[in-house]
């Protein structure tokens, strides 16, 4: 029986695994040396190759790693180095074959999840891959298609909704956090006016010829042209963010030509899986602790301080639209590091000093855990500072669950490993939300901060085209606040110029400007915020600012102690919260000239003195590659990604054990839980 818990948040929507489709790597002969003649590299690269398996899926994935691996295989790429590189490619994909769980082509897909009183797991091999145009090949297309006038007769266009003006100029977001900046011509300022709401591209160009009749069909065209190629304009080609699909809205001949585009592929894993409900119970008591352990229990110093200047400058209870507040001339502007990525200095804090207290005594005492009791976590909890006003409504926490087998499991001798929080229900899984239909229907009742507040979606494209499909998520709540799309204007459909910021006793909201209703914004889309050049400013600004005084809740935080070449692993009860970590510098080690063996050698003797499994995780991002360091294929890895990082350190986790994925069939897994506040 499961024992009762206060828990501040409950299991809310559709909770979802994640798994890899393979249990086993492909087979790898031993790892050739630095030095090793051609002929070794090909032989290599023609072993693993030869699985059909994962030649298939790696071929997906990357067709222009698997062209090159061909071509050696052929004998039509001589260079050594080339070939190393081809290997050590293809080697991380070795790895991450049946090592990884994160949805990736082929490697890995999604399946519902559910809870019940004894676990039940069921893997079968019909997995349905759905696929989607490479947003770039389809941009191309796009693009090509917009610059032609003929084609474009009939589609429509309209303004973009993130384009500012200054000084007499218009300035246009761009690719990444680029910008383009034009001068605001008489007829640019036609464009503007005309275009506000859709218009036919015909109709428009009649429109231009009629107040300008001088200029000739081609430079008018040629001016259409290149404001819908800096993203001035915004055509009826672009499907907004809440269509999964962005070949639905394509017309007949645009449809053919993005049929014969290499495809993204996402795959819905032929899988029936149903975890003890212990296993959401103690999902909820991690959210519960790591809510209790927030470095900033009412909102981040950035926006406290946007806070405090809007504060100033409007008082309190003053709705002031949303795009004078965010303009730099007119308004606040953004809060610091929302338009170009900025780390400002932060003095110790007394959580600080806790956690470097503790990082250190269990490194003097060569702990790699440590145990948090109900009275530490309450002294961390006050040294952070005040407790916060209102909880985050809701967020979704990624983990893997550790056990031997399923009698193990259904016992309760388990553990809970947190991978992650997300700032938000949905933001993991709703780029999934087309692979499982319905699904999204439940997050319509998600609570808000403000309980008045309506939940509305917000929809965006992301800044930079590879990540285009990471923003997309069918529409799951009635209404739609859209940032910089082509949209036509409907009841249920909202812009940045239909709303308002206002704050009350501290606390910002955003109001529809028309009727002062509170909206809240749900944002279903895994991007990280913090990546500046992938997330447009406005839609940063518009999904965190209902939010902005609340606790942000996320992994666990070690503050300071991120600087240390080591901190422990914490745990509390089943769950832990974070692993143990070690950094190492490329300083530390022989130069990339040195033999592979002296190089593993001074590596092994640090690993020696600082109590480094054999088994690790290496950090990448927010991704985790897992590593054997008594491999010589692992060690070239490492040694590879340190030479490749610009500041030339390598973040290692401690691994699971090699029995932690028993109850599931030895495959790599992890769940995603969506939790809401108790109400």
């Amino acid at each position: 029986m499961t024992r009762h818990r206060s828990s501040l948040y409950e299991g809310a929507g559709q909770a979802m695994l994640r798994a890899a489709v393979h249990t086993t790597e492909p087979a790898m002969p031993p790892w050739p040396a630095t030095t090793a003649p051609v002929e070794e590299w090909r032989v290599w690269l023609s072993t693993v190759w030869s699985d059909t398996d994962f030649r298939r899926t790696v071929s997906q994935a990357s067709p222009h790693l698997a062209d090159q691996v061909q071509a050696i295989i052929d004998g039509r790429t001589p260079k050594v180095r080339r070939m190393r590189r081809a290997a050590l490619a293809t080697a991380r994909y070795a790895i991450r074959y049946a090592r990884r769980s994160t949805p990736y082509g082929l490697f890995a897909g999604v399946a519902p999840l559910g809870f019940a009183q004894a676990t039940s797991v069921r893997f079968g091999d019909k997995h349905q891959a759905v696929t989607r145009p490479d947003p770039v090949g389809l941009a191309e297309i796009l693009s090509a298609w917009e610059s032609d006038a003929a084609r474009m007769a009939d589609a429509e266009v309209c303004v973009n909704t993130l384009i500012r003006q200054r000084d007499q100029h218009i300035h246009v977001p761009s690719e990444g956090d680029a910008e383009f900046r034009l001068a605001l011509s008489p007829a640019l300022r036609l464009v503007l006016d005309l275009a506000r709401s859709p218009i036919r591209y015909r109709q428009l160009s009649d429109k231009l010829a009629a107040e300008f009749p001088a200029v000739s069909d081609t430079a008018r065209d040629r001016l259409l042209g290149e404001l819908l190629r800096v993203r001035l304009l915004r055509s009826s080609l672009r499907a907004p963010a809440t269509i999964a699909d962005p070949t639905d809205v394509l017309p007949p001949a645009t449809h053919t030509q993005a049929a014969g585009l290499r495809t993204a592929c996402d795959l819905r894993l032929d899988a029936d899986v149903r975890l003890p409900k212990q296993v959401l119970t103690e999902s909820e008591t991690a959210a519960t602790v790591l809510a209790r352990l927030v470095t900033h229990p009412n909102g981040t110093p950035t926006w406290r301080r946007w806070i405090e200047q809007f504060s100033e400058r409007y008082g309190e209870n003053t709705a002031v639209p949303v795009e004078a507040v965010t303009d730099p001339d007119r308004g606040v502007g953004f809060p610091a590091g929302f338009v170009t990525a900025s780390e400002p200095p932060r003095p110790m804090s007394r959580r600080d000093r806790l956690l470097l207290e503790l990082a250190g005594t269990a490194a003097a005492e060569g702990s790699r855990t440590v145990a948090l009791t109900g009275a530490m976590i309450g002294e961390l909890e006050a040294a952070a500072g005040d407790k916060p006003q209102a909880l985050a409504p809701h967020l979704e926490l990624a983990a893997q669950v550790h056990a031997s087998c399923l009698p193990a499991l259904d016992r309760g001798d388990f553990r809970l490993h947190v991978l992650t929080v997300s700032r938000s229900a949905g933001s993991m899984t709703g780029r999934f939300w087309h692979l499982l239909p319905g699904t999204e229907t439940a997050y319509a009742n998600l609570p808000t901060v403000d309980p008045e507040a309506e939940l509305a979606q917000l929809s965006f494209h992301a800044g930079r085209v590879p990540a285009d499909l990471l923003t997309r998520a069918p529409q799951a709540l009635p209404r739609i606040v859209s940032v910089g799309e082509f949209r036509r204007p409907e009841p249920h459909v909202l812009f940045p110029r239909d709303l308002a910021v206002t704050v009350a006793d501290g606390r910002p909201q955003l109001v529809e400007s028309a009727t002062g209703k509170p909206l809240e914004l749900l944002a279903p889309t895994a991007i990280n915020f913090l990546w500046n050049n992938y997330t447009p400013p406005m839609a940063r600004f518009l999904g965190e600012i209902s939010r902005a005084a609340s606790p942000q809740v996320t992994w666990f935080d070690w503050g300071a102690a991120w600087t240390l070449p080591f901190t422990p692993a914490l745990t509390y009860r089943r769950t832990i919260l974070t692993t143990a970590r070690w950094k190492i510098r490329s300083r530390t080690l022989p130069a990339r000239t040195a033999p592979l063996q002296q190089w593993a050698d001074q590596l092994h003797a640090w690993r020696a003195r600082f109590r480094v499994p054999d088994r690790v995780l290496l950090a990448e991002d927010d991704q985790q590659l897992p590593l054997d360091l008594t491999r010589d294929v692992d060690l070239d890895l490492l040694r590879a990604h340190l030479d490749a990082s610009p500041l030339g350190i390598a973040t290692l986790h401690d691994a699971p054990p090699p029995d932690a994925d028993g109850w599931i069939g030895g495959r790599a897994h992890s769940i995603v839980v969506p939790l809401a506040r108790r109400s």
